[in-house]
């Protein structure tokens, strides 16, 4: 078993489930991978009646809610240890994953054995720094210059003890959209989150990026010709789905100077600043990222989403 998938979930968002392990059953490599289902809200039946088609290697866990999201992740750090899973994949419950990028982000995992990577993951659709991949690589022309034209709009406000507001000079007090000098801003701001961009501000942007998916189901699931891109220009990973050694996480994981809150995805990005690593996508490898819970109604609009995209 060459790589552990623990999906953080809960009964929130039971509407996703079905199309998540449907694609996935579509992966050529079942036997190298496993998923750990991990919740918090006793709804084990509701996974194991899904699964019960499908020729998936899983398990389950149901951790205590208190502090659910740390003891979640690590549970599924000491699973991988104690079965000897050299690498894991994190996986939030609002993800589809293409089981064509998985199978091809399992065949490269051995560039994480390379002390300049941190992670691997697949172009996530409104992920940051995904977005801006998966828009060169999916949108066509006219798409792309309309979302660029939404992300001139956005307002950035500021929140959670972090300043954005200086960004508005990237946005509404900018002729053009430049993603390179918009990152070397955020890269240097004095604030640990730096998760920022339009797609997560801008409800009018994300929900016009949606539309375009949903419109482009069939061109969205095609098999492309996938690369490796190595990501040296956006200062920060939002960390919904990504790939990292099971050893470099659990020390992540321990360093307690890292943490600044109960998550791990600021630590996650403090260690690669520390040890100058970089992430690496998979090009033309998608996912998708549905909503931000900074939208509002977010579980509504993730329900309308699936509605559209898997309707037959």
């Amino acid at each position: 078993m060459k790589l552990l998938i623990f999906y953080l979930t809960d009964n929130a968002r039971h509407f996703t489930f079905p199309h998540f392990i449907e694609m996935l059953n579509k992966s050529q490599k079942k036997t190298e991978w496993k998923l750990l289902i991990l919740t918090h809200t006793n709804d084990n039946n509701f996974y194991i009646e899904n699964l019960k088609n499908y020729d998936i290697q899983y398990d389950i866990n149901n951790v205590e809610p208190g502090n659910n999201y740390m003891r979640k992740v690590f549970f599924a750090t000491e699973y991988a240890e104690i079965n000897e899973i050299p690498y894991l994949m994190k996986c939030d419950n609002d993800i589809f994953l293409k089981a064509q990028t998985l199978d091809f982000m399992i065949d490269n995992l051995s560039l994480l054995e390379n002390g300049n990577h941190l992670t691997i993951g697949p172009v996530l659709t409104s992920g940051i720094p995904g977005i801006e991949y998966f828009k060169e690589q999916f949108l066509d022309n006219e798409a792309q210059n309309r979302l660029d034209d939404l992300f001139l709009q956005t307002v950035f406000y500021n929140r959670d003890g972090a300043n954005y507001e200086f960004l508005n000079q990237y946005s509404l007090n900018a002729k053009i959209w430049d993603k390179t000098e918009f990152f070397n801003s955020v890269k240097y701001m004095n604030h640990h989150y730096k998760g920022i961009h339009p797609i997560r501000v801008n409800e009018e942007s994300l929900a016009f990026l949606n539309d375009y998916i949903i419109q482009n189901k069939e061109r969205f699931m095609k098999a492309y010709e996938l690369d490796v891109i190595c990501d040296n220009n956006s200062p920060y990973l939002c960390n919904s789905i990504f790939c990292i050694k099971t050893d470099i996480y659990k020390k992540i994981l321990l360093d307690n100077s890292l943490f600044v809150d109960c998550f791990d995805e600021v630590p996650l990005n403090k260690y690669a600043w520390k040890n100058n690593m970089n992430h690496l996508f998979v090009k033309n490898g998608y996912a998708i990222h549905m909503y931000y819970n900074w939208n509002h109604n977010h579980i509504y609009q993730e329900e309308l989403f699936c509605i559209n995209f898997f309707q037959n």
